[in-house]
């Protein structure tokens, strides 16, 4: 009687145990620049309030800029032209300010595909457009281009020498899509080619 066959074995599978894909978000700005002049602004108004408060409450009498301040407001009415610009300036300035809060900026990085481990990473649009500005000078027939890469789609301007556009654009589509796949983008660009005959 013959011996039962050894079950075989098989090697583990490393993607089964590879972690999912992390949500790929993008970049949120720190906006230094708009932060520190809104708290240097209110710093110093609050600051200046309040010494006047206390400066007059001590028994002296109001500096200048105050009852300048005072007068005017006093004397100018709502409808006022003055009032009215001042008025629609700072809504506009406060606009301005709640759409930097609500926006992430950052808008030349695009996120990269990465694992649950806590990194995030992306790469900057000019170097997405080098990328594919130099994979599409490796097609031949062609002899120079131009490349902008925006947020959802890339646009390839190429200068064909020899061949048929046709062939040289479905060249084109085909590598510069490998070479856009090989970036590991979260969201990969729509490749788009516009093919042009060589001066």
């Amino acid at each position: 009687m013959s011996s039962p066959a050894p079950a075989a074995l098989t090697a583990p599978d490393p993607a089964a145990d590879a972690p999912p894909p992390a949500p790929a978000r993008r970049f949120w700005s720190v906006r230094r620049n708009a932060s520190a002049l809104l708290g240097l602004a209110a710093v110093f108004l609050a600051g200046a309030v309040l010494y006047e408060e206390v400066y007059i409450h001590t028994g002296h009498n109001a500096h200048a800029w105050r009852t300048r301040i005072t007068t005017a407001l006093a004397d100018h009415s709502l409808n006022n032209s003055w009032v009215i610009a001042s008025a629609a300036v700072a809504c506009v300035l406060g606009l301005w300010l709640l759409v930097l809060a609500a926006t992430p900026g950052l808008r030349s990085l695009l996120p990269m595909t990465t694992t649950g481990t806590g990194m995030r990473a992306a790469l900057d649009r000019g170097a997405v457009a080098a990328l594919l500005h130099r994979a599409t000078l490796e097609v031949p027939g062609v002899s120079a281009a131009k490349v902008k890469a925006g947020r959802r789609s890339a646009v390839i301007r190429a200068q064909v020498r020899f061949g048929a556009h046709q062939e040289a654009k479905d060249r084109l589509l085909s590598t510069l899509s490998a070479e856009r796949d090989r970036m590991g983008l979260a969201r990969p660009l729509e490749i788009k080619v516009k093919v042009g005959s060589s001066r």
